[in-house]
């Protein structure tokens, strides 16, 4: 049946996402600071939660506070115990480069605004 085979082969690639998500690793993305802040919590956790879970709330609380990722409220409540990240130079400096970057961002969106045009007053 070429659907089951199809099916075998789905689940065969679905597996192996998961198995490269799944791992600890530092991703391309994340600055040093923050593998660091979510390696801390995938540890503190892992005993508890098991390491396929710890590494995804670990990735979820990350991606929550650095990327400003947005999540189901289920992963919400999961984390919320865990807290923010600890302040330190690598915090302050962090949080001084995402600033830094939404100023940009909010600089070229208004200049790519276009300027609105007054409506004329009917009556």
């Amino acid at each position: 049946n070429a659907e089951y085979g199809e099916f075998q082969t789905f689940q065969h690639y679905f597996k192996q996402i998961n198995l490269s998500m799944s791992t600890m690793d530092e991703k391309p993305w994340d600055s040093q600071y923050q593998y660091q802040c979510k390696k801390r919590m995938f540890e503190k956790h892992r005993e508890e939660l098991g390491d396929e879970r710890a590494t995804a709330l670990a990735n979820v609380w990350a991606n929550y506070h650095f990327l400003g990722c947005e999540y189901p409220h289920e992963a919400l409540e999961a984390i919320k115990s865990w807290g923010p990240p600890p302040r330190n130079k690598m915090y302050e400096d962090k949080m001084r480069e995402i600033k830094q970057r939404d100023a940009v961002n909010s600089e070229q969106r208004s200049m790519t605004k276009r300027p609105t045009q007054k409506r004329q007053r009917w009556g």
